[in-house]
This record gives structure tokens, C-alpha cells and sequence, in this order.
């Protein structure tokens, strides 16, 4: 595997891009933050917390890396993936955690039309890209190494190419994951993304936020 493969742009520098960054990282992946200022102190953070991690811009951040993962917030997505590049991302995995939350009234809802997600947004824009649904239906804290006293929870993903979603659940494996369930191409974001609905609500009319799914008699 070459350097640039085994290179991983997380971009943004939040809770959920520094837990996938410790994941790459102790997975022997180079780690470059991309973010709008490389000097913040929310970039210091990010970077205390992956020991051996840079930063540079977004741009910087997605031309030298094999793989990029989307952590920034839905309100972010578009500029981000355009301040990144297309160019930079093209013929790569990308991978998208992203949630097309409104939290505007009283009840979250879907900031888009049931008719489309933002997974199927981020392939538009990344048309050379292979991009893959992962890791939006569960907190940060459980991203890597998911421990729950119950049970065992399921990562769910979508994408159009079959060889980077077998690119996702290695790295999902390596995370601490069992192999995760395949719900088809791109589309069925819109499921992940509804099911992340789901989610926030338990999260809200419980006040518990540490839950996840898990898929009871799968055939094996």
C-alpha cells in the first residue's frame, strides 16, 4: 500500500472528526487534519489528541490523501467539499458520516426532502469519487471500538462501489466493528439518514445519548 493510500484527510477538526482520526491513526494511517485555519485552537486540540497527525488546508489536506472522511457539519458539507476540491478527491474513497439534521424547531427533522440525502448530494459533487455512507447512525463515542453492556451494536452502509465499501468494512473491522451490513448504493442514504432520525429522537425524548442499533437474527 503506498504512502498516499495509507494517508487519510479528516476533514474538520470537531468530536467526530478526531474519533475517526484516532481510529485511522492507530491503524498505522498518516493522519492530516484539513481545516480553514491550521493555526486555531480547536485545530491544536485536534492535533494533541492524534499524536503524529498534521494539518493543512482542505484542498492540501484532500490532494495528498488516499482516503477523506466528511467531518464537518451538514451546514458545512457543500463548502467543504468545494473548498477541498473535486479534482483532489477524484478516483478516491470518501467516506460521509454527515446528517441532514434541522434543529430549528421543536422536533429535530430532516433538513432535506425524503425524495434525496446528503449522501447522494456528496456523490453529485464528487462525481469521481467513490463515496460510501458510514458511521451516521451512531454518537462519536462509539465510532471506534464500540462498547455497549447489552449488546453488540451494527455499522449500516451504502454506496455505489463495491470495492470501497470492502475498502470500509476493513477499516470498520479494524475499528473494533463486525462486518457491517451493505443496504445498497448510494440511495439508500436516505434510509441511514432517517434511521440517524430515528436516533436523535430516542436521543431526545430519553435524554440519552449513547445508544445504538443493532440487527437481532442475521443470516449467517
Amino acid at each position: 500500500m503506498s504512502n498516499t493510500e495509507k494517508t487519510v484527510a479528516i476533514l474538520g477538526n470537531g468530536v467526530v472528526g478526531t474519533t475517526l482520526a484516532k481510529g485511522f491513526a492507530a491503524l498505522g494511517y498518516q493522519v492530516i487534519f484539513g481545516t480553514r485555519d491550521v493555526r486555531s485552537a480547536k485545530t491544536r486540540a485536534a492535533l494533541d489528541a492524534v499524536p503524529g497527525a498534521r494539518a493543512a488546508s482542505f484542498a492540501e489536506a484532500s490532494s495528498a490523501s488516499g482516503i477523506a472522511v466528511l467531518a464537518v457539519p451538514w451546514s458545512g458539507l457543500e463548502a467543504a467539499i468545494f473548498t477541498a476540491g473535486p479534482d483532489n478527491l477524484a478516483g478516491k474513497l470518501v467516506i460521509d458520516p454527515s446528517n441532514p439534521l434541522d434543529f430549528a424547531g421543536e422536533v429535530p427533522q430532516l433538513a432535506i426532502p425524503a425524495t434525496d440525502s446528503a449522501g447522494e448530494l456528496v456523490q453529485r459533487l464528487l462525481p469521481e469519487s467513490q463515496v460510501v455512507k458510514a458511521f451516521n447512525i451512531v454518537t462519536a463515542a462509539h465510532m471506534v471500538q464500540p462498547r455497549l453492556a447489552d449488546g453488540t451494536p451494527d455499522m449500516l452502509i451504502a454506496g455505489n462501489d463495491a470495492g470501497a465499501k470492502a475498502r470500509v468494512a476493513q477499516i470498520l473491522k479494524g475499528f473494533g466493528w463486525r462486518a457491517p451490513i451493505d443496504v445498497g448504493p448510494i440511495g439508500a442514504s436516505r434510509l441511514l439518514e432517517s434511521l440517524a432520525m430515528l436516533w436523535v429522537i430516542y436521543g431526545v425524548r430519553n435524554d440519552h445519548w449513547t445508544h445504538a442499533f443493532s440487527v437481532l437474527g442475521q443470516k449467517r
